[in-house]
């Protein structure tokens, strides 16, 4: 049997890059990093740019997208976003890429897309499910609130990756200018620990293995406080939970 197996690459406000493995096709969902960067990124987990068969974008923001062109141009990798995120000056930077139907999944080599669109402030922005043989696995960042078919979506991931970006006292408390904090706090910005937890204690997560926690602020959140929301949310036992970090994210996961 084939093995699933998810690592991120760095996650946080300075950039974005995850890769989903099963069988002959591996996945890059994003990148925020220059191409110099990536490459370094993807050798630390024994990856070279021709090991990847596609890259997934969820939206336009540089911390997403800004490694994207260049990387896809140099080494003629496909590229797959919404029509919305097409339509950044950013996306003019490549010479080709695919557009995909945020309400329609497709498949790509041996892994099967579902992408969700999520209330975000961008123009189009999505998320995506992945189904590798029998497993589903969630990627769910960068959105303000969880709708009821955001979470209708992300039921029974065997992974889950999902977005703990701040915590609401240290974000009020912060040094954020007050438009900044509106922006990250309000219904288009970014799920705080409250709203993750919320969402863990609600949804249908019997068969999650894996929970990584991503895309934390360096100021407005820390390590301790999302470990503390999680625990709250009572997850089974043998959930197996990371905190992916902006330098390294985390290593390499896996599900038979």
């Amino acid at each position: 049997m084939k093995s699933v197996r998810v690592t991120s690459l760095g996650s946080g406000s300075k950039g974005n890059a995850t890769v989903v493995e099963y069988g002959h096709t591996r996945l890059l969902i994003d990148s925020g990093f220059s191409c110099k960067a990536l490459q370094a990124r993807l050798a630390q987990r024994d990856l070279t740019p021709s090991d990847i068969t596609a890259i997934l974008v969820t939206h336009e923001h540089s911390d997403h997208f800004n490694g994207v062109p260049t990387f896809a141009n140099r080494f003629q990798t496909p590229v797959w976003m919404t029509h919305g995120t097409s339509l950044h000056h950013r996306a003019e930077k490549l010479k080709t890429f695919n557009i995909l139907n945020g309400h329609e999944p497709f498949a790509i080599g041996d892994i099967q897309v579902n992408p969700v669109l999520v209330p975000h402030d961008s123009r189009e922005a999505c998320q995506f499910t992945l189904k590798a043989g029998d497993h589903k696995i969630g990627i769910l960042t960068d959105l303000g609130h969880i709708t009821p078919f955001v979470s209708g979506q992300y039921q029974d991931c065997a992974i889950l990756l999902l977005e703990f970006n701040h915590d609401v006292q240290m974000l009020r408390e912060g040094r954020y200018p007050a438009s900044l904090k509106a922006r990250v706090g309000g219904s288009l910005g970014h799920l705080s620990n409250d709203q993750a937890k919320e969402f863990l204690q609600v949804g249908e997560h019997r068969k999650l293995q894996h929970l990584a926690a991503m895309h934390l602020s360096e100021e407005n959140n820390c390590s301790k406080r999302v470990q503390r929301s999680i625990e709250e949310a009572k997850l089974a036992d043998q959930v197996n939970v990371l905190i992916a970090h902006q330098d390294d994210g985390f290593d390499w996961i896996s599900i038979e």
